[in-house]
């Protein structure tokens, strides 16, 4: 039959198996369907090439990428231009991808265990074998949530929905594995903007960034993207470069690229966000600058008595800054803090990594995620931005495991 281009569209949202093929970067004046085989045909043309546009699901950060298949084979990995998150760029996690397709030393079929447990020994088996001993193990376990677990990545979107579904049949609980795990920050952001996702950082249009132990040039949510965002920040035309500030017990890959790297005791990330937004609120020149709605929720409509505990020289001496500096230097530093953020707007404070790793973690972050409210930084550009809703019903926005 002749495919169209309406035809192709709607047989891919049918079987969500379609693949959109570029040419290069360019949609092609020719649509063609196209399969990548085990095995390569004889008769295949060598040299002919077609780019496939895809999500790279090697880490957590979830970049777009195209990838280049000759021959029925991958051959290359390139950042896709047109996907918002990282526009082009990717990340060495992405190239991976193709040693982790290619390695001789993968696993390349199932395996059976044939020793002891935790011997090691195994035996190679037939993919129909290893789905039928799959499917009688979960006939004998149906139903019984005490011997089975579904151990999966953090997923959302339809992939998520899948796997909720997959286990609800078995009477299974899933839960979910994250290396770099992000369940502070996702139950601070819950907390201070009544968001179940992680929002977007616009670290580009900001003109003062206050970062918290977040290594986002490192590894922190998304590299990429906020890597690009920095690139902006620091250099983008028409603007002034934007000023930055890690506070961060490790000199960190962030530090080194920061303007300032404040070094505090570890777990003292929200007692340093108190001391900057006491002495917003309580200096005469600064309190103009600020929010007064939110300036009255944040300290219980009592005003700066209900921060008398964070007071620049306890929150100096309690951080560490004192020792480091000196008392005059770590109180007038801070004081600087406060000044910078306030008048340099927008203005943009984040915070994970280190500041959520302490049993404090969760005061830390709310802290530190509350300094936005008093500047006008929610929901404004070169602030906190909120990502919108999933516009199918039923489908999960962020990961939906519980945490293992």
């Amino acid at each position: 039959m002749d495919l169209t281009r309406r035809k192709f569209l709607q047989l891919s949202g049918i079987s969500a198996l379609g693949a959109v093929i570029f040419n290069g970067c360019s949609i092609p004046e020719e649509e063609l369907q196209v399969q990548s085989p085990l095995e390569i045909p004889e008769d295949v043309v060598a040299g002919g090439e077609a780019w496939y546009a895809t999500l790279c699901r090697q880490c957590s950060s979830v970049d777009g990428i195209l990838v280049r298949v000759m021959e029925g084979r991958a051959k290359k990995v390139e950042g896709n231009p047109d996907y918002p998150l990282n526009v082009g760029k990717h990340s060495a996690s992405c190239e991976a991808a193709l040693q982790d397709l290619y390695h001789p030393d993968r696993i390349q079929q199932p395996h059976r265990l044939v020793g002891p447990r935790g011997s090691g020994e195994f035996e190679p088996i037939s993919w129909d074998e290893a789905l039928n001993t799959l499917v009688q193990q979960l006939n004998q376990t149906a139903g019984d949530p005490s011997r089975m677990l579904m151990i999966t990545d953090p997923l959302r979107g339809h992939l998520g929905m899948v796997a909720d579904k997959f286990a609800k049949t078995y009477g299974a609980s899933r839960v979910e594995f994250e290396p770099m795990e992000r369940l502070v920050l996702r139950r601070a952001i819950s907390d201070v903007f009544g968001q179940d996702r992680i929002p977007y950082f616009d670290i580009k249009n900001t003109k003062y960034l206050l970062s918290f132990g977040a290594d986002f040039l490192g590894t922190w949510v998304s590299p990429v993207s906020h890597s690009i965002g920095y690139g902006e920040f620091r250099q983008g035309s028409g603007r002034t470069r934007g000023t930055m500030v890690q506070v961060d017990p490790r000199f960190s890959m962030t530090a080194i690229s920061a303007d300032y790297w404040v070094p505090v005791k570890p777990g003292t990330e929200g007692l340093l966000a108190l001391g900057i937004a006491r002495e917003m609120i309580s200096d005469p020149e600064l309190l103009p600058y600020l929010d007064g709605e939110a300036v009255n929720a944040f300290t219980g409509g009592v005003g700066v008595a209900a921060l008398h505990n964070y007071t620049p020289e306890s929150v100096a001496s309690e951080t560490g800054l004192t020792g480091y500096y000196g008392e005059e230097i770590a109180v007038k530093k801070i004081h600087d803090l406060a000044k910078g953020f306030a008048t340099n707007r927008p203005s943009l404070a984040i915070g994970g990594d280190a500041a959520a790793a302490s049993t404090n973690g969760l005061f830390n972050l709310s802290a530190i995620y509350a300094l936005n409210y008093l500047v006008g930084s929610v929901g404004a550009e070169g602030g906190v931005q909120f990502t919108p809703l999933s516009p199918i019903e039923g489908i999960p926005d962020t990961a939906t495991g519980a945490s293992l």
